[in-house]
């Protein structure tokens, strides 16, 4: 039985890198299906928890144009109406790391097509944010929010996800270091860190690198990683040797573990953090992992990381 078709909400993200330019094809496909989605569209945050809530009492499912965090604010709008509608992702922004991970094709116009043909509902886990916001990826603070904050404007138009290593780069020369409070599940890590990640999905660009050793999209936990990288050579050496190379062995300079709940706070009120590749003011976070509360629709037998 076919998963898109009948009412459609379609929520656009004119803003991301692809959605803009891929609206008009992807509505050409839709049609040619016999689709005619109901059209939001986000211009602000927030936008596509509005834009879901709006969508889901007169639809059937729900499919995003733009990047990750334009797929969870929907989530979190789903969510706080407490519907189950089923949520498409068609791939339109810098990292679209959720789209990666669930074997999506990366052309919004391919992915809609595979979804009309022979898309099927999958469930993953998700995670929530101090008991609201909807998170796919994790929360980070220190360098990997400082990196996203760099790849904007023309770089991020000019090179896309290369962007990130760039800018990634250029922020571990000299990385700004910080005292950190996690707590998971009841154990207390404390020590300065460049970086430290609460996240649902460790695995980046389809598995090609891994944030934190294990992780995965349906194993019902949260995964922490505590990073102190004092210059850039730090920040390579993880990089390859543990991130791409996945090599073990104890790291005074690496702190990782894994539980249900996580927390993680600085008394620092420069760092910067993010949530899915957004960023965001607060110094303090607590997340919780939903096992397999995330419906997705995606093409038929795909591998899930």
């Amino acid at each position: 039985m076919a998963v898109v078709e009948g009412r459609v909400g379609l929520i656009v993200n004119p803003a991301s890198r692809a959605g803009a330019r891929a609206e008009a094809p992807v509505l050409a496909v839709l049609a040619a299906a016999g689709i005619r989605p109901t059209v939001e569209h986000t211009r602000e945050t927030g936008d596509g928890v509005r834009a879901a809530r709006d969508l889901a009492p007169t639809h059937d499912c729900i499919l995003v144009l733009g990047g990750d965090g334009t797929l969870m604010e929907a989530a979190t709008g789903l969510a706080e109406l407490k519907a189950d509608l089923p949520l498409g992702i068609l791939p339109g922004g810098t990292g679209n790391q959720i789209a990666r991970a669930i074997s999506m094709p990366m052309s919004a116009v391919r992915a809609v097509r595979r979804l009309i043909a022979d898309g099927e509902v999958r469930t993953i886990d998700c995670g929530v944010l101090n008991d609201r916001r909807r998170v796919g990826i994790g929360v980070g603070m220190g360098l990997d929010a400082a990196m996203i904050a760099g790849a904007r404007g023309r770089l991020k138009q000019v090179l896309g996800v290369g962007s990130y290593v760039v800018s990634a780069l250029s922020h571990a020369w000299r990385p700004h270091r910080f005292p950190v409070r996690a707590t998971v599940d009841g154990r207390v890590f404390e020590r300065d860190c460049s970086v430290v990640l609460a996240v649902n999905l460790g695995y980046m660009f389809r598995g090609l690198m891994q944030a934190v050793p294990g992780s995965s999209l349906t194993d019902g936990r949260i995964d922490l990683a505590m990073l102190e990288t004092r210059h850039l050579y730090d920040f390579v050496h993880w990089s390859i040797t543990r991130a791409m190379l996945r090599l073990s062995g104890d790291d005074p300079r690496w702190t990782y573990a894994s539980g249900e709940h996580i927390t993680i706070e600085t008394p620092d009120p420069t760092v910067q953090a993010q949530v899915d590749g957004d960023l965001i003011t607060p110094t303090r976070f607590a997340l919780q992992v939903l096992p397999r509360a995330l419906r997705l629709i995606v093409p038929h037998g795909v591998s899930i990381i």
